[in-house]
């Protein structure tokens, strides 16, 4: 039987250890030696944090080394998601503004504390001077409650991709802010 047109010789006649007892010898593996290193470990700080190239298969450039980049590492010991709900959930502007005090490293929390204080502040400082009026008041209170309530679920279901809901004049403001930090 001619298995492949380029061989003389049938497949049986070429491998080793193949001989008249028809059975298939594999040949032995070499014996592990105490001064082979193990492969590098992989490394990979977040998703895509290679995508520019490196100088390794196995990790980042020499110089990414010493201080690698999370984008999804927080300053506070919450993961990403809770706090972006922290900042819209908890008491705005207060818990927006004490984000921005605490959070030091993280530029996503950041954007949306800036845009939580820019949005917040004037609708809370509406609400206290409509005060007086108990439909206006009600009425800016649902506002305020329904924002808080879409902002917070928008962070914290975009916090996976780091993905920024702009709102038209106060988030530019606020990620010009964080970007100029």
């Amino acid at each position: 039987m001619d298995f492949a047109p380029y061989q003389s010789e049938e497949p049986s006649a070429s491998r080793p250890g193949q001989g008249g007892s028809g059975g298939y010898t594999p040949p032995p593996f070499p014996a592990s030696s105490s001064t082979a290193s193990p492969p590098p470990p992989m490394y990979s700080a977040s998703p895509n944090a290679y995508a520019g190239g490196s100088s390794s298969a196995y990790g980042p450039p020499a110089e990414e080394q010493q201080n690698p980049v999370n984008q999804y590492e927080t300053s506070i010991p919450l993961r990403l998601d809770y706090e972006s709900i922290i900042v819209y959930a908890a008491l705005p502007p207060v818990g927006s503004v004490a984000l921005l005090i605490f959070e030091t490293k993280n530029d996503y929390i950041r954007f949306h504390a800036w845009q939580a204080s820019l949005l917040f502040t004037p609708l809370f400082i509406l609400f206290i001077i409509l005060s007086f009026s108990t439909v206006l008041s009600y009425l800016i209170l649902a506002v305020y409650i329904v924002f808080a309530l879409y902002m917070a679920y928008r962070a914290y279901r975009d916090s996976s991709s780091l993905e920024r809901l702009e709102l038209p004049v106060i988030g530019r403001l606020a990620s010009d802010w964080v970007d100029s930090e």
